[in-house]
């Protein structure tokens, strides 16, 4: 069977869709890639067949436009608030807008029978219906229906697209059972016929391990990332503001950029802390003892996966506030607020996760519970029984 993924062209929403196309691809059926950007190129460096949908009309472009909303402060607080779900479904929407047409080319010509997408990119699931193919929600952290601000943008602004597109046939949910959900969502626009519960893939892209990491520490080694956008890594200054914070608590920091430009940063770097343009993450949490992150879903269900406590510091008006609220609410970690950071509580907060044995037994019972969920051979298995009896085709 032809399996179409997409996802917006960015790194963190592509990734969690990788160990699902990858055991498709080891099970025997085609896997396509279509996208842009950096998440084209992760793709492929995950060993995925891509091809172009949205280049040549610079579908990228409303996704950065709306991470400076972000870093101004115009996108709401919460991320389920009206301000938020506007802002983004407008931007969003606008991406979906520009990798419509070469998406529906791609699927026709190709003849994708299912096309598997993240909820936020509500494009996919247009496409799906157009197509006449299966549609597959994939979840990448707390569970979300098809993005509706975005959906209902892309409806409104192409004279072509019909009223309304019902919810995907099938829903991939990789949060773990026990893990609260504060961005809950209505599902306003029908349900999925199928929810299939899957364990979080922890797939962070490739590259090379240096030597050090794999020998023994003499100190408890602390990670520390902003993502892959230099959103909020504001040119280091984030970084140095942590690092400010860690100064005398006896840690080892590891810095991953994640490739944002860092001239805030020290100059020199004390030496307790080293930087990594990327390291593949769950290969670095396994010889971590915590995490300081910006709480997107990727990393937060990666460090669970780990078994780390976590200090998550959001941008407001993202899912990373509610991912930073379940981190807390679950006793694993703590949340704080990334713009009025104050060095005592986050030194506080650092060392809190670093010594307390009541988080870490909050994140390894997480992390215990997404072992014991269902595998992604198991998933990808059932799907294409889902898909084949659709077509008519055996899996």
């Amino acid at each position: 069977m032809k399996y179409l993924f997409t996802s917006m062209p960015v790194v963190s929403h592509v990734l969690p869709l990788v160990p699902l196309a990858q055991q498709l691809t080891l099970d025997g059926h085609d896997v396509l890639v279509a996208t842009t950007g950096p998440a084209a190129e992760a793709a492929r460096r995950a060993g995925l067949t891509t091809v172009d949908a949205g280049g040549r009309l610079g579908a990228r472009e409303p996704y950065d436009r709306l991470l400076e909303v972000i870093v101004r402060g115009e996108s709401g607080h919460a991320a389920d608030d009206a301000e938020a779900l506007r802002v983004h479904g407008a931007y969003f929407g606008d991406v979906g807008l520009r990798m419509f047409d070469d998406l529906l080319r791609i699927g026709r010509e190709w003849g994708a029978e299912a096309v598997v997408y993240p909820g936020i990119h509500a494009c996919g699931l247009v496409a799906a219906h157009a197509l006449g193919a299966v549609g597959v929600l994939h979840g990448y952290g707390i569970p979300l229906p098809t993005f509706a601000p975005a959906l209902e943008h892309m409806l409104a602004n192409r004279d072509d697209l019909p009223d309304r597109v019902p919810e995907a046939e099938v829903e991939v949910d990789v949060l773990p059972p026990s893990l609260p959900n504060f961005a809950e969502l209505p599902w306003t626009n029908g349900t999925p016929r199928h929810r299939l519960g899957m364990r979080y893939g922890s797939f962070n892209g490739s590259g090379d391990v240096p030597p050090w990491l794999l020998g023994g520490r003499d100190a408890p080694r602390m990670i520390l990332t902003c993502g892959t956008t230099e959103a909020q890594a504001q040119r280091g200054d984030t970084y140095r503001r942590i690092i400010e914070a860690l100064e005398g608590t006896g840690c080892e920091a590891v810095i991953l950029s994640g490739g944002a430009a860092m001239d805030r940063l020290p100059d020199p770097l004390p030496p307790w802390v080293r930087i990594e343009r990327w390291l593949p993450l769950k290969f670095a949490l396994d010889q971590a003892d915590a995490i300081v992150h910006h709480g997107g879903s990727g990393t937060v269900l990666t460090s669970f996966a780990a078994g780390l406590p976590q200090v998550v510091m959001p941008m407001p008006g993202t899912v990373s506030m509610s991912n930073g609220q379940a981190v807390e609410a679950c006793g694993a970690g703590t949340m704080l607020d990334p713009n009025g950071l104050d060095t005592a509580e986050l030194a506080k907060a650092a060392t809190d996760v670093l010594a307390s044995s009541a988080k870490r037994k909050a994140a390894v019972a997480i992390q215990r519970e997404m072992e014991d969920m269902p595998s992604v051979r198991t998933v990808a298995t059932r799907l294409s029984s889902i898909v084949g009896e659709r077509s008519g085709v055996r899996s």
